[in-house]
């Protein structure tokens, strides 16, 4: 669990061999109803292209949508993912002969994003959404998503936010 995914850093992704950042678009990269992003946003995607860490987007949105809002930034783009189903990134990661073990999902929501990250076989980060409103549908993932994490959090002394993958208590 993450502030934001910006406090991803190199030298903790390389340590666990990750070479491959899958992320969720809305409220994880940007803000869900804004194609605006924080200049911290590019800075960070360039550092991660510097270091040969390829960023996927894997979006339920289409294409366009996705394209839109992210037209000048060095990332791949997995559209119409049908997330929280574990299909569509399973295909990518195979037809791009990308090792599961070397991927990271990263996403703001436990009912779609963990939870595909998880069904693939990923390790998973979950980010707080970036923006506190959400899409009508997004609200209903909420409403279910809060108990869960809620158990989760009493249940591991781990799952907090951190600043960092290093961030222990």
């Amino acid at each position: 669990m993450l502030n934001k995914i910006t406090d991803l850093e190199v030298d903790d992704l390389k340590e666990m061999n990750i070479t491959t950042i899958m992320t969720d678009l809305d409220n994880t990269l940007l803000p869900w109803n804004s194609n605006k992003y924080e200049l911290t946003l590019r800075k960070w995607l360039n550092q991660m292209n510097r270091a040969d860490i390829e960023v996927m987007i894997v979006s339920n949105n289409s294409y366009e949508r996705v394209e839109k809002a992210v037209t000048d930034l060095p990332v791949t783009i997995v559209a119409r993912a049908a997330k929280p189903l574990p299909f569509a990134i399973m295909h990518h990661l195979k037809e791009q002969k990308i090792d599961p073990e070397s991927v990271l999902f990263v996403g703001d929501q436990v009912m779609t994003d963990v939870l595909a990250g998880n069904m693939a076989k990923l390790k998973t980060v979950l980010v707080k959404p970036i923006v506190k409103t959400d899409a009508k549908k997004t609200r209903v993932n909420r409403f279910f998503e809060r108990p869960i994490l809620n158990f989760i959090q009493k249940h591991d002394s781990n799952m907090y936010w951190k600043d960092s993958l290093n961030d222990r208590d």
